[in-house]
């Protein structure tokens, strides 16, 4: 099949229905003369590993000749896959709309005041030609003046795409949102804003340059012509998505303020920026050319989402958002959550990778105990990667040249990805064989990292959140509500709860021959001394039962990072080559004010 045409109409005139309109030219001459088109809608979104199923937001396909008007029969074959008999046809239309209510960084987005257009829910594709130069005129409601987007601008309303991948990798926001820009290195950087709260606009944008100028020495090289930040501020909802050019992030208001809760929010900024070379262009090989038609398996998003997520605080730190104490505490939640859940001692890196599309975006009641974020792991392991370099380069690299190194000798030379025992050798080549170690302890192992062993060589270690840990009670459930009611969430595997019998959904009573709500209950397990003896009043499946046992002591689950006692020379040295500052005996932790829109991922009782 030929094309030289493939034009989107996406129509927004009716955003109190929450429906999209889109009509798609497909100019097929060239092609057999009756040959059916192939339709298909993409089943996820790139960046976002998690089977979506767009299509079912998409009531009707229909097909007309363009020519003549007549109707074509589409016939639906698959979820995802539709059968256009083109008959004689050499240009068909279709017609369908796309019902957008879901307000998430993954998805497509329509109300009355602006819309976001996720590529992959909103065009379908048709097969054979996804090669081929991409069209698409916005016809916005009728009182919207803006439009932000990555893509190429043709005219007013009118944009192109050189191919049906990049057309997928580049969101639009189109509203009367506010867009603000500056310059770095020549390239023109925009800052779409969407209802924005209690923000001093210029010092977010001025953070984003910042972050931006702080990122780019990490490559070397900028591999795009404009760069556009698409955010949209939210009542809850949170999160980013990486495009190639661009990026979607969505952030509730109240993370605003105070100035602790700002700092951490801009590591998801940072984060999704840091993207635009690793993932978008530094990929590992299972994550390109793209399947949108079903999971795409990869053993590296700990590479891929991990060690960004080692870079996003470490980036807010070059940048000078993070104080010394910002920075050390937003790294040890990642430290916090490896050391404090069973996951992580029964997944590795690469095992947590592999699993994302069945485990990581579809968390159950017995998660905690058997998986362990790619993310978080990743994190951990990229800073044991960094901190081995530069102890055994004396300071003179660091994960940065890695990094650097492999983004050259892959995607700037020879455009195309990586496999994992690349990377690994990317890594050697800077840190030496020493590093072999960790891939083979955390990476495909599942092994126990030595945090003071890293930590010491920039004179630091790592301890209990509180210095004194009080002697309390410990169960070891995840609690939650349910109309009043106190409902077991999560049992930790060895904790008291498992050793008593205590199962997910179980609704807790009384305890102790008392009746308790889930406050109160909270309350009294942490005011009991470990080893004491408690009765809990339980209802399984509508049956009342008692089962009792001990509680342990509690564990710490929250840990800080403080320095040693007294320092060398050298891990002064090594620490301020990391952090940028001179090593001090004490550093100042901030005070947080946590947002409620940020919930604690370890309340455990």
């Amino acid at each position: 099949m030929v094309q030289e045409t493939l034009r989107y109409t996406v129509s927004m005139l009716r955003p109190s229905a929450r429906c999209f309109d889109v009509t798609a030219e497909l100019h097929l001459s060239g092609s057999p003369a009756g040959g059916p088109v192939y339709l298909r809608m993409p089943v996820w979104t790139p960046g976002h590993y998690l089977i979506e199923d767009y299509s079912r937001n998409i009531p009707e396909v229909k097909a007309f000749d363009s020519r003549t008007g007549e109707a074509r029969r589409v016939t639906k074959l698959a979820k995802d896959r539709w059968r256009v008999d083109a008959e004689t046809s050499e240009d068909v239309r279709l017609e369908y709309s796309v019902f957008a209510i879901a307000y998430d960084d993954a998805k497509s987005y329509i109300d009355p005041r602006h819309a976001q257009i996720n590529g992959a829910s909103l065009f379908l594709c048709p097969e054979g030609m996804e090669s081929e130069p991409v069209t698409v005129t916005l016809i916005p409601a009728s009182d919207w003046k803006r439009v932000a987007t990555g893509l190429e601008r043709i005219s007013d309303w009118e944009y192109r795409a050189p191919n049906y991948d990049v057309l997928v990798d580049s969101p639009f926001e189109v509203g009367n949102q506010q867009v603000e820009s500056f310059e770095s290195g020549g390239i023109e950087y925009q800052v779409s804003m969407f209802d924005p709260g209690p923000l001093d606009k210029g010092k977010f944008v001025g953070d984003l340059k910042a972050i931006v100028e702080s990122t780019v020495p990490v490559f070397g090289q900028v591999p795009y012509k404009k760069y556009v930040f698409l955010v949209g501020f939210t009542d809850e909802t949170g999160g980013g998505l990486e495009h190639l050019n661009s990026t979607v992030c969505l952030v509730p208001r109240m993370r605003l303020a105070p100035k602790e809760e700002y700092n951490l929010l801009m590591s998801l900024f940072s984060h999704e920026f840091f993207h635009a070379w690793n993932v978008k262009r530094l990929k590992p090989n299972g994550l390109g050319p793209f399947n949108y038609s079903g999971e795409t398996y990869t053993k590296s998003l700990w590479i891929a989402e991990g060690i960004t997520s080692y870079y996003d605080d470490l980036i807010i730190r070059r940048a000078g958002l993070y104080s010394i104490g910002e920075y050390l505490d937003a790294f040890a939640i990642n430290i916090n959550l490896m050391k404090s859940l069973p996951g992580s001692r029964w997944q590795s890196a690469e095992e947590a990778s592999f699993d994302t599309w069945v485990k990581f975006y579809k968390p159950d009641a017995n998660s905690p105990n058997v998986t362990s974020s790619y993310y978080t792991q990743g994190a951990v392991i990229g800073w044991m990667l960094d901190m081995q370099i530069r102890k055994v380069t004396n300071g003179t690299k660091t994960l940065d040249d890695a990094m650097r190194a492999i983004y050259h000798s892959t995607f700037v030379s020879q455009s195309r990805g990586y496999s994992d025992e690349e990377f690994e050798a990317a890594c050697c080549a800077v840190g030496g064989d020493t590093l072999k170690g960790i891939f083979d302890s955390r990476v495909r192992g599942r092994e126990e990292v030595d945090y003071d062993r890293y930590l010491g060589y920039a004179g630091l270690r790592l301890g209990p959140r509180e210095e004194t840990v009080p002697e309390k009670g410990f169960l070891g459930v995840r609690l939650g509500s349910e109309m009043g009611r106190t409902i077991v969430r999560t049992s930790l595997a060895g904790s008291p709860a498992e050793a008593m019998g205590l199962i997910v959904n179980d609704e807790l009573i009384g305890v102790d021959e008392m009746r308790v709500g889930l406050e109160k209950l909270s309350f009294y397990i942490a005011t009991r001394r470990p080893g004491e003896h408690v009765r809990l009043t339980i209802a399984r499946n509508g049956k009342l039962m008692d089962v009792d046992g001990e509680l342990s002591r509690r564990p710490s689950f929250e840990y800080r990072i403080r320095p040693v006692p007294q320092a060398t020379s050298d891990q002064k040295a090594f620490f301020k080559s990391w952090l940028l500052d001179e090593w001090t005996s004490e550093i100042k932790y901030p005070e947080y004010v946590h947002s409620p829109d940020r919930k604690p991922m370890l309340d455990y009782v």
